[in-house]
C-alpha cells in the first residue's frame, strides 16, 4: 500500500463524509462547542441560552452553533477518513470522485430545507 493511495481513500472518504454529517448535525443541533461572541465565552456542548436561564436571556447573549456543527462533522469524517486509510482499495471503490461533487449539493438542499422554518416560508 503506497501512501498516494492512502492519501486518495483519505479524501474521497473524507470528502463524502462530510457533507452527510453536517446535515445530521445540524438536524439534530448537535454541536461540540457553542460561541457566545457578545461574552466572549466558548462552552462545550449544545447550549440554548433559554435552556439555562429565561428565554429573554438569548437576545442579549446570542449563540453561534455554526463553529460546533462544523466541528463535529470535520471530527467524524477525520475518523471515517482515517478508517478509509485503513481499509484495503477494493473495499472503498464506492467512495468515488463523483460523490465529493454530488454530496455537497445535496446537502445544500438538506440545509436549505432545514432553515426554512427560521425565515418562515
Amino acid at each position: 500500500m503506497t501512501s498516494g493511495l492512502a492519501f486518495r481513500r483519505f479524501v474521497l472518504a473524507f470528502g463524502t463524509a462530510f457533507p452527510v454529517l453536517y446535515v445530521i448535525a445540524l438536524a439534530k443541533d448537535v454541536a461540540l462547542f457553542t460561541v457566545y461572541p457578545s461574552l466572549g465565552i466558548v462552552l462545550f456542548g449544545t447550549r440554548h441560552s433559554r435552556d439555562i436561564a429565561d428565554p429573554a436571556v438569548g437576545f442579549l447573549a446570542l449563540a453561534i452553533y455554526w463553529y460546533g456543527w462544523t466541528a463535529t462533522a470535520a471530527t467524524g469524517a477525520l475518523i471515517i477518513g482515517l478508517l478509509a486509510m485503513a481499509l484495503p482499495d477494493r473495499s472503498t471503490r464506492f467512495f468515488g470522485p463523483a460523490w465529493i461533487c454530488v454530496m455537497p449539493v445535496l446537502a445544500i438542499v438538506a440545509c436549505v430545507y432545514l432553515t426554512l422554518p427560521f425565515f418562515r416560508l
